[in-house]
């Protein structure tokens, strides 16, 4: 198994080119994911090609689960696509689970545009005990369900204790939400912490958490449609939101940022514990 390893942002990910069934695919990134048997990295993303100008991609967290948005394991993947010619220029499209998106890639600034054309729902006024004390979110689905919870300011330390109560809060459906705590500093411009279900932990940015946290401001009225998000791996994402879906009731959905390629690598064939030819455990 060739990989790559990239990162956006923060969010650092294995990517390789396959196209494996889902449980083949848990399978492979609970131990390519895993730091002590593997790389040690918040997701596996698995891109093929489709045609001369599309790819499909393919996301997996560290615990197996598979999920269908990840804004920046597909501009990661874009990245990827690229720098292996899997396609033959840019923009191009990328399928995932839940979505088709155009990217555009800027391989000499490692900046990618990404337009996500997608369904959003937005529930409101779901009330939780946050970092500060109680306080009010916005549930979010954006092909993963995200929790937005809007603060005066950024909360220091620690999230994982409160946004893990947060996460399994009922009012969340039974799988819960990744959580996203979002400090305003004008209309324009912000920062995120985001607590991701899957990796169960704080990660140093998360892309969909971004998108839905816009979405949300938005739908409060408390930003513009374009919005610069500082996450906790110190890069800016730029997300412009529109005001009404387009025509056939899907919204266009802007997010821009870094993606960077760090190193290539080679898995053996057979890992212990997995058999990556077959995803099947061994003893």
């Amino acid at each position: 198994m060739d990989f790559g390893k990239y990162t956006g942002a923060g969010n650092d990910f294995v990517i390789t080119e396959a196209r494996w069934p889902d449980e083949q695919g848990a399978l492979v990134a609970l131990h390519v994911c895993d730091r002590a048997t593997g790389v040690g990295v918040d997701g596996l993303v698995l891109v093929w090609r489709i045609e001369a100008d599309r790819v499909g991609v393919r996301f997996f967290n560290p615990d197996g689960s598979a999920f269908g948005t990840c804004g920046n394991g597909t501009r990661c993947a874009a990245r990827f696509a690229v720098d292996r010619g899997l396609v033959e220029g840019s923009p191009f499209v990328i399928e995932t689970s839940d979505s088709v998106i155009e990217a555009q890639v800027d391989t000499g600034r490692d900046w990618v545009d990404l337009e996500y054309r997608m369904p959003v729902e937005v529930v409101r006024s779901i009330p939780v005990q946050g970092p500060f004390g109680p306080t009010e979110g916005w549930l979010v689905s954006i092909g993963v369900p995200h929790f937005v919870v809007p603060l005066g300011s950024k909360p220091r330390g620690s999230i994982d204790d409160v946004c893990r109560k947060i996460r399994h809060d009922p009012a969340l459906g039974p799988e819960g939400a990744n959580i996203n705590l979002v400090s305003l500093e004008s209309r324009t411009r912000g920062a995120i912490r985001t607590f991701e279900r899957g990796v169960e932990g704080e990660t140093l940015a998360c892309g969909s958490g971004a998108m839905a946290s816009v979405f949300a401001l938005r739908a409060a009225g408390l930003c513009e449609p374009g919005f610069d998000l500082r996450v906790m791996g110190g890069c800016d994402l730029r997300i412009r939101v529109p005001d009404e879906p387009g025509p056939d009731g899907d919204w266009r959905l802007h997010l821009a940022g870094p993606a960077s390629h760090l190193f290539d690598g080679r898995f053996a064939d057979r890992q212990p514990g997995l058999d990556l030819d077959t995803g099947a455990e061994t003893g």
